[in-house]
């Protein structure tokens, strides 16, 4: 009886999430990190709810789960060719939307948010992939992922810089 009970939670934190993947496509537009089990459950009810709601999840490819941090995940998914990345709420049943964002391009981005990056003390990293973001209560702003290797340590470091339309740097929503 127990095992029913997780297999039914599961499943609702899956639907919950593939449903906030739904809206967010119907409204807008969703960082680095190890797998976590929640891409299991995803995988494992994957075949369900595309049999229950094809309309919704026949479109959707989900690539990863990875913990940002102690209370934030990212789930990478594709829908057609473009790539995408939600970030949602961790360790909560209903998986709440924080962010979605869609790779793009670096020559679609705004050419006074370039021209501020390159101006930024991160201008000599490496730019790994730019996002168009947006988020539930937001208007879209941008996000540059950058590395730099460390010699010493011959370890890369990542980070995530936040600009909002005008250039401005922006407080990273997570």
């Amino acid at each position: 009886m127990m095992q029913n009970v997780h297999k039914s939670l599961a499943a609702k934190i899956v639907f919950s999430f593939l449903a906030i993947l739904f809206l967010t496509h119907c409204i807008g537009f969703a960082q680095e990190g190890s797998v976590i089990k929640d891409v299991d459950i995803l995988e494992k009810q994957k075949t369900v709810l595309m049999q229950d709601y094809p309309h919704v999840f026949t479109e959707v490819e989900i690539k990863d789960v990875q913990k940002i941090n102690s209370r934030h995940s990212k789930v990478i998914y594709e829908k057609g060719n473009q790539q995408y990345e939600a970030v949602v709420n961790s360790g909560r049943k209903d998986m709440l939307l924080v962010a979605t964002s869609r790779v793009m391009n670096e020559k679609e981005m705004p050419n006074i948010v370039m021209d501020v990056f390159k101006r930024s003390k991160y201008k000599n990293w490496n730019i790994e992939k730019t996002f168009e973001v947006t988020t539930p209560y937001s208007s879209e702003f941008y996000r540059i992922d950058v590395s730099k290797k460390n010699k010493a340590q011959k370890k890369k470091k990542t980070k995530s810089i936040f600009y909002t339309h005008l250039g401005q740097y922006k407080k990273p929503p997570y």
